[in-house]
């Protein structure tokens, strides 16, 4: 009990330092471009810019860093095996992202159309629990490979901005009884209207044999697909993305909601709020709710 009352004053004198740090910046008035030029239409463009160098690596999903990240239970069976390493997890840990891409083949298909690879690693850090040599408690590695496909489709106030395929593998690197893996093809449409862009992903489970499944059930977890909303400036940003299964009886999915604010120069504030199934691999068949607090490198667009 007291252990949980010193990282609840851990996190919460961190929340306060990071916000009055933001709160002058906040005070500025975003910088609210046309449609044309704003979001999505520019960061294609930036994109199309830095592809010109051979050493180009460019941002995919949001590049973030929190030092502050709270769970109310660390609780999961799956670290039974540790001899009673599971209790000794603290709430308080560092949640953080890297994602990028770099551009394999471009201006395909009349110079609409790019192939790329790309990666991302999520990582979950017990940085603050020096009893157990503060362990990197999950690593989620996940490379893949897409076409992207630019398209200018118009209708009733909509633009279709692009339409992509892709595969995608996702594990966490580890061994029995912990290890997680699948593999997924992915299509996915990026819609605008004004200054609000949607994402829509849907996926299909590539085949596994049952002795080499890690987790069969992950479709019931991890639904089949998932929809971001997200809305950008200069300033600020905001995001929220939607996981379901869409079963009427057993209904499971997640909700993430992600919050970008001005800092200091090229880093911005960042909040995220997480609750349900699938966070990482190590809990997709467990509810987790977290928060957190931080910096983030590049947003969703």
């Amino acid at each position: 009990m007291a252990q949980d009352r010193r990282l609840t004053k851990i996190f919460f004198t961190g929340v306060t330092l990071l916000l009055s740090a933001a709160v002058p910046a906040l005070s500025q008035p975003a910088l609210n471009l046309p449609d044309d030029e704003d979001g999505f239409g520019e960061r294609l463009r930036q994109e199309n810019g830095a592809k010109s160098s051979r050493f180009a690596i460019l941002a995919h999903k949001p590049n973030y860093f929190l030092p502050l990240s709270y769970v109310p239970s660390q609780k999961n069976h799956a670290y039974d095996s540790f001899a009673g390493r599971a209790g000794e997890l603290d709430n308080l840990e560092v949640k953080f992202q890297l994602s990028f891409k770099i551009p394999l083949y471009e201006d395909l298909f009349g110079g609409k159309a790019d192939i790329y690879a790309a990666y991302t690693q999520l990582a979950l850090w017990q940085a603050y629990n020096a009893k157990i040599s503060a362990p990197f408690r999950e690593i989620n590695y996940e490379p893949e490979a897409f076409i992207s496909y630019r398209t200018d489709i118009r209708a009733y106030g909509f633009k279709l901005k692009s339409l992509s395929f892709g595969i995608n593998h996702q594990s966490n690197g580890q061994i029995e009884p912990i290890s997680r893996s699948w593999n997924r093809l992915v299509g996915g449409v990026a819609v605008q209207k004004g200054k609000n862009y949607f994402f829509l992903r849907q996926w299909v489970r590539m085949p596994e044999k049952a002795n080499g499944n890690d987790n069969p059930g992950m479709g019931k977890y991890m639904g089949y697909g998932d929809l971001l909303w997200t809305r950008n400036s200069r300033s600020n940003s905001l995001s929220i993305l939607l996981r379901n299964n869409l079963r009427s009886d057993d209904n499971k999915g997640a909700l993430q909601v992600e919050w970008g604010f001005p800092l200091h120069r090229k880093l911005k504030g960042y909040a995220q709020f997480f609750t349900g199934y699938g966070e990482s691999l190590i809990s997709y068949n467990r509810p987790v709710t977290r928060i957190g607090l931080g910096v983030a490198l590049t947003d969703w667009i």
